[in-house]
Parts: structure tokens; C-alpha cells; sequence
């Protein structure tokens, strides 16, 4: 079998090609030019696998060369890293190197490619996900210059939040520097156009079918409120016979600690960052709705509290839930209410 090793960027592709026992027998870059790639690949005959290394724009590649190869392979980019040895960094070097890992069978980490129709779904729900995110900076940027100019205990009682009506009222009586002032009512601008379009992600995410064979079962774990947090976790999980078990799952999510262990020495740090951010910040979004629905995680989530802090009670229940989702969308099932409150 020939292997393609494919070293990807915005304008250019360097390709290295190995024969069946190894040895390079072409190396060339090529302009991102569709038929340019598809006339060199199509000039090896017989069976060939292609690798190319996880980067922004890999699914245009991976549409246009997957039906030209018999394996077309996927590699993690950071950990790829930590395995090329080229004492000299070129493209051309990274191509021969990503080649000869995937030709000699060497274990290498792949990323799940989701179908098309899947990445589109993602990018909509991450885009949705951003203006969440954009909304609530904006409203720590405010509080941060309420915060320098007045006492909490100075505030009216007469509501909790600042962004309600009568919260509105006071933030538009505070005396603030002038420059603050426009600070502030320009990002008040800005949160109202971004909620607006908020809004117009919301409304054609509703009328979108997805997997809804799996939605049936997702939709009875408690928590799963509204399409938005269920097609989060539908389509960043896609497969979930991907991964061989709940830990698995888990660990994608990024709900386990760093751990560093040696010898008798068991040392656990903060979660891991190299995750799926999108799918951890859904999870710990449906925690607060979960245990007000759930006797059993309640429990838990006040046992873990009393003994930890808020926070760890938080992500420990996060981590139940996705474990549940594990079971669920996995045995096609619906979700067993009691199954939390045996994790004390």
C-alpha cells in the first residue's frame, strides 16, 4: 500500500510519498489547487492511505481525497508533536515524518471524523455557545466598573440582578467619569445585539432534526432543558460507541484532574485543558437544572459540597451526568433516576 504523508497549509500542501516497503519515492508542494491534488493523488495506483495532522481547514482536504484512498487518516496535531523528531522544522520534513509513523503501524493518536453534516451542526452550536460566552464578559466588564465606583452594600434590595429592569434603572442613575459612562453604554449596545442574534440562532436551531433517535433517550436525564444543551452534547459525542467506556467519555469532556504519580506520590491538579470545552461547559450548565430534578443528584451534589466546595460539586456531578448520557445513548434507554445516588 503507497502512504501519503500530507503536511497542510492555508496556500500550500507539501506531500511525501512512501511505497509498500517504506522507501520515499516522491516528495512535492503543491498550490491548494483541487485538481492539482487530485492528479497527484491519482497517480499511484492501486491501494493508498493519506495522513494529514489535525488543522483548521483538514475537512476540505478530507472531502475532496477521501474517496481517492482506500484509509484516510487523521492525526492529533499535539500529540503528533511530541513524536515527529525532525531536528530540522519544514514542511517537507513533517510530511516524510507524518508518512513513515503511519506506514510503520506505529500507535499514533487519531481524531473521530464526523460526517459533514455533523461539523456544520457543531460549528452552528459552538457559534450559539460564543454568544453566551461574549454576553457574560460583557457583563463582567460592566460589574468590574460598577464594582470601582460603588459599595455592594450601597445597592438597592429591590433585585438580584443588575441586567433586570430595575437593575437597569440603577446602573443608568450611578454617577460615573465620563469615560466610564460611555464605557458602559456602549457595551449595553453591544449586549443587546448580541442576545438579538442570540435569539435568531435559537429560533433556527429549533426547527433543526438531529439524531433523534438518541434525542428521545438524551431528553430524560434531568438537566437536558431546552434543544440547545441536548444537540451540544448529540453532536459533540456524534458516536458514543467511539469510546470504549463512560471514563473515556469522561476524559474527552475534560471532567477528570491533571494527575502527576510516582511511586507512592499521587499528585491531582486542575481539570484538563486539552478537552472539549464545548461539551464540558454544556454539562456544567446542566448541572444546577439536574439536581433541582433529581432527588438522588441533589444528594450527592450536597454531600460533595458540605465536604469539598461549590465548584467540586459542581464538576463531580457534571461527571455523573455524563456518565449517564454514556449509558443511556449507549444501551438506547431511557435514564434511571436512582442510578446517581449509590456515588457518595
Amino acid at each position: 500500500m503507497v502512504t501519503i504523508g500530507h503536511d497542510a497549509h492555508l496556500k500550500t500542501s507539501t506531500l511525501t510519498v512512501l511505497d509498500s516497503n517504506g522507501k520515499k519515492i516522491m516528495r512535492k508542494k503543491l498550490n491548494n489547487d483541487p485538481d492539482k491534488l487530485l492528479a497527484f493523488v491519482r497517480q499511484f495506483p492501486g491501494e493508498k492511505q493519506l495522513a494529514i495532522e489535525t488543522c483548521y481547514n483538514w475537512p476540505v482536504f478530507h472531502e475532496l481525497l477521501k474517496n481517492e484512498v482506500n484509509e484516510f487518516h487523521l492525526l492529533h496535531a499535539k500529540k503528533l508533536r511530541s513524536v515527529i523528531d525532525s531536528q530540522a522544522k519544514t514542511d517537507g520534513n513533517d510530511s516524510e515524518e507524518i508518512a513513515h509513523l503511519v506506514h510503520s503501524g506505529r500507535r499514533l493518536v487519531r481524531s473521530y471524523i464526523a460526517d459533514l453534516d455533523t461539523r456544520c451542526f457543531r460549528r452552528l452550536l459552538r457559534t450559539r455557545v460564543n454568544f453566551s460566552l461574549d454576553i457574560t464578559r460583557i457583563k463582567n466588564q460592566i460589574h468590574a466598573i460598577i464594582n470601582a465606583h460603588t459599595f455592594y452594600s450601597q445597592r438597592p434590595t429591590n433585585f438580584k440582578d443588575i441586567f433586570c429592569r430595575r437593575g437597569l434603572e440603577y446602573l443608568a442613575s450611578i454617577k460615573l467619569p465620563e469615560q466610564e459612562r460611555f464605557i458602559v453604554d456602549r457595551l449595553l449596545v453591544k449586549k443587546y445585539e448580541l442576545e438579538r442574534q442570540r435569539d435568531e440562532f435559537d429560533e433556527y436551531i429549533k426547527h433543526i432534526d438531529f439524531h433523534p433517535n438518541d434525542l428521545r433517550w438524551l431528553q430524560t436525564i434531568p438537566g437536558m432543558r431546552g434543544k440547545l444543551f441536548k444537540y451540544i452534547l448529540l453532536s459533540e459525542i456524534d458516536n458514543v460507541s467511539r469510546f470504549r467506556h463512560a471514563r473515556a467519555l469522561v476524559a474527552y469532556a475534560g471532567l477528570i484532574p491533571k494527575e502527576n504519580s510516582s511511586g507512592e506520590k499521587n499528585r491531582k491538579g486542575h481539570l484538563r485543558s486539552e478537552c472539549n470545552q464545548f461539551l464540558r461547559w454544556a454539562l456544567l450548565q446542566a448541572v444546577l437544572p439536574a439536581i433541582l430534578a433529581d432527588k438522588g443528584l441533589r444528594t450527592y451534589y450536597k454531600s460533595v459540597k458540605e465536604r469539598k466546595n461549590s465548584s467540586t460539586a459542581r464538576i463531580a456531578t457534571a461527571r455523573i451526568l455524563l456518565e449517564s448520557v454514556y449509558c443511556v445513548l449507549k444501551e438506547q434507554r431511557p435514564y434511571r433516576m436512582m442510578q446517581a445516588v449509590n456515588r457518595g
